[in-house]
């Protein structure tokens, strides 16, 4: 029996306060959800650090990576930036390369 494949690149743009993608509604709820909950707590940590609100974040675990980089216009809930999530580890500044040149 062979391995299955893990789910491939998916990448989502942030604008206006809303996810968006072409990946499918499913993938862009689990995503919205993973963002928030990484921002969030990059937020908290920025808070306790006196450093702001983290500008990118990623969450890591064997089987799946969820990356997100906003633009430098802000850290805001509206402000633009992108996100990833692929099924399988990837290194950091791989993936931010990816999500960052979506600027365009």
């Amino acid at each position: 029996m062979s391995e299955a494949q893990p789910p491939p690149l998916k990448l989502f743009t942030l604008k206006e306060g809303h996810v968006e993608s072409s990946a499918g509604q499913e993938l862009v709820d689990a995503f919205a959800a993973d963002f928030q909950g990484l921002r969030h707590f990059g937020s908290k940590i920025g808070d306790a650090l006196n450093l702001g609100d983290a500008w990118t974040g990623t969450l890591q675990e064997e089987d799946l990576t969820v990356n997100y980089a906003y633009f430098g216009e802000g850290t805001g809930p509206k402000d633009p930036g992108a996100g990833s999530l692929i099924g399988k580890k990837t290194l950091l500044y791989e993936l931010l390369t990816k999500v960052a040149t979506q600027e365009a």
